[in-house]
Parts: C-alpha cells; structure tokens; sequence
C-alpha cells in the first residue's frame, strides 16, 4: 500500500481528502501538515506528497526540492487552485511529477494515483489545456520571425551578449541590434525580460 502525505493550509480540505483517501485500499493517508515548515521541522517519509502551493511562510513550490532532496525517490503532486502556465512550469521544473486542478480533485483522484502507481505522470485535463495552449502560443509567435530573428532570439535566450551573437553568427552587431528591434516591434515588447516571458 502507498503511504501519501498532504501539506496544505486548508485543513478542513485537507481532512475531507485524507477521509476520501482512506476509502481506497492501494494508497493510505496517516499524516497533513498545515504548512511546508512544519512538515520540514519533522519530515516524515511517503510514496507521494500531496502539496497545496498558496501557503503562509513557505509555499508548495519551494518544498518540492527538499522532499526530494530528503527522499529522491518520492513522487510530488501538486493539488492547487493555481492554473497559470508559470506556476505550472515552476512546479514541473522543480520535480513535481502531476498537478491536479484543486476543483476537480474527487473526480480525478483515481486516474491521478493509478498513473503514478504506473511509473507515469499526471495532469487534470484544465491544467493540460494550458501547457498546451503555451506552447501553442510559443510556435504561433515563432512563426512571425525570420530565420535571422530566431537565431538572435536563440541566442538572447541563451544568455549571449549582442556581441556574442554577432561572432557565432558571423553578423556586425549592428545587424543584431537591428534584428533585435525588429523581433520587439513584431511582438509588441521592450525589454529582454518580455522576451524571456514569452519566449522562454
């Protein structure tokens, strides 16, 4: 049977999952913290942490590496009302292997523990429509640019100055500056950090 653990401030939620949890005979839950710290103040192993992200003092995303880094092996689950592309990248970014929409919890509470119990990886069909429609959003804004202008974007996401771009591409850096202008006015942006946002 898989031992899981909640973190999550809501604890009338919290136990209202726990309750539903324990109806199912592959997955047991004994223990819910009320916050990340608590739980790090005195950690205790399991098969899959559940975790809330909106928390006072630490949120769920900054606990998924220490979880980790206490028990590699573990699978992190986020269970959150937060649906934007940002957050939902952070937590993937961070190790979480599912991120299920807090709504729809109950319903999909079986899909989400039979994929993980699989080896595999889980998310609410919400939170799949929005990484889709990033990327969608990332290839219909590549699609404005020229041959030229993703190279020099390539290389403004890769951290290389205008100086840098200009010798790996054999260009004067005045081509770059004036690619760089051009990659702006089509998206609408001033400054790299849009750039980062839309782009990264």
């Amino acid at each position: 049977m898989k031992q899981l653990i909640i973190i999550d401030d809501d604890i009338h939620l919290a136990r209202l999952m726990q309750d539903n949890i324990n109806l199912h005979d592959f997955v047991r839950c004994d223990h819910i913290y009320s916050n990340p710290k608590d739980f790090l103040a005195n950690p205790v192993e399991a098969d899959i942490y559940l975790l809330d992200i909106i928390m006072d003092g630490m949120n769920g995303l900054e606990v998924i590496q220490p979880i980790l880094n206490l028990y590699p092996t573990t699978s992190v689950v986020m269970n959150t009302i937060k649906d934007d592309t940002d957050t939902i990248f952070k937590a993937l970014q961070a190790g979480a292997i599912g991120y299920i929409d807090k709504q729809s919890f109950q319903m999909n509470f079986n899909d989400v523990f039979e994929s993980i119990a699989n080896g595999g990886a889980y998310m609410t069909p919400t939170i799949a429509r929005q990484v889709v429609r990033h990327f969608s959003k990332k290839r219909s804004v590549k699609e404005q640019l020229t041959d030229r202008e993703k190279d020099i974007v390539n290389g403004i996401l890769d951290g290389l100055s205008y100086k840098l771009i200009a010798d790996k591409y054999d260009i004067a850096i005045d081509t770059v500056r004036m690619n760089v202008k051009r990659v702006y006015r089509k998206l609408n942006i001033n400054s790299k950090s849009e750039l980062f946002k839309i782009m990264g």
